[in-house]
């Protein structure tokens, strides 16, 4: 490095030019193909975290753009955009997480719930047939539907 540039700031030049020089290796990767063949192979979720990566990787390398530039990358509104991807990244995380979660069976809650409130010695809220208490009494019944799997066309 050259006498007039400042000892503190080699380590943070050095560090900058090797993430330059990954992200270069990277983009040598993704640009190799083009584009629309990563892109058709790609699931709905796929595409849409390509698109988010790609839109936060343009307004990271302008941020940093504009730093090295010495203006206000905030002036420019890119942290306005960048805080916009990352919530709409954030927004593609909980659909992926929701995707994953289990399904709560209701009727197995009721029911778990209604046995932790019973106490010894009283007998069990149950309705009994023909008593009046049950469901839809005087009602005509509904034939249960037929449960449809996921995989029944």
């Amino acid at each position: 490095m050259s006498e007039d540039f400042p000892e503190e700031l080699s380590d943070t030049v050095k560090n900058f030019h090797g993430s330059l020089g990954d992200l270069q290796s990277k983009l040598d990767l993704m640009l190799s193909q083009p584009r629309t063949d990563l892109y058709d192979k790609l699931d709905p979720m796929g595409k849409a975290k390509m698109d988010l990566v790609s839109a936060y990787a343009i307004n990271s390398l302008f941020w940093m753009l504009l730093k090295t530039m010495g203006e206000n990358p905030g002036a420019a509104d890119v942290k306005k955009e960048l805080d916009r991807v990352k919530e709409a990244m954030m927004r593609c995380k909980e659909i992926q997480d929701r995707a994953k979660r289990g399904r709560v069976n209701q009727g197995a809650a009721k029911r778990l719930v209604s046995s932790g409130l019973w106490e010894p010695g009283k007998s069990k809220i149950r309705p009994v047939a023909g008593d009046g208490s049950e469901v839809g009494h005087g009602e005509e019944q509904e034939q249960p539907r037929k449960k449809i799997k996921q995989f029944d066309v």
